[in-house]
């Protein structure tokens, strides 16, 4: 049992990119295990990956996000979503694996126009995750911080980086 806190107490201090590579690389573990899965699961799993992934942005995009964004202080509304994105792009960056993992062994390794598609939705998953998200939250932080003779300057770099 203190192996379990242990490792728990660890987990909870590492960083969001941590998290997100931590994530990759569980998926990535599940990989192998698709090469023995029938076509039905193939198509099943890539199916509920998918469905997931798409699943996750419309609620963000248009319930979660707008709900906050109205019913919340802007700070609280910022430090809620400096926590919920990293998650997003967890459930991204997993789906993503696993949507392409899926479709390309159903199609035994065929590069076709819907392989690339599955690979620029993971890369974009890879970059906000690792990327996009952690300078945009930083940048917001400093915002919050800037003096006012900096606060011009503070705004265009986060509303720059926040229209990404």
């Amino acid at each position: 049992m203190a192996l379990v806190k242990s490792l728990r107490g660890w987990l909870f201090r590492q960083s969001d990119e941590m998290h997100s590579a931590l994530a990759v690389g569980a998926t990535a573990c599940l990989v192998p295990a698709l090469s023995h899965a029938s076509p039905e699961m193939l198509a099943a799993a890539n199916l509920t990956s998918m469905a997931t992934q798409f699943g996750a942005q419309v609620y963000v995009a248009f319930v979660g996000g707008p709900t906050m964004f109205v019913n919340m202080k802007k700070t609280a509304f910022g430090d809620i979503q400096a926590r919920l994105f990293p998650k997003f792009g967890m459930v991204g960056l997993s789906t993503g694996i696993l949507s392409l993992a899926s479709y390309n062994l159903a199609h035994k390794g065929s590069f076709d126009t819907c392989t690339y598609l599955l690979a620029g939705s993971l890369s974009v998953h890879l970059i906000n995750s690792f990327f996009i998200f952690p300078l945009v939250t930083r940048l917001m932080f400093k915002l919050r911080e800037a003096k006012e003779e900096e606060v011009p300057s503070a705004r265009r770099n986060f509303g720059m980086t926040h229209g990404v």
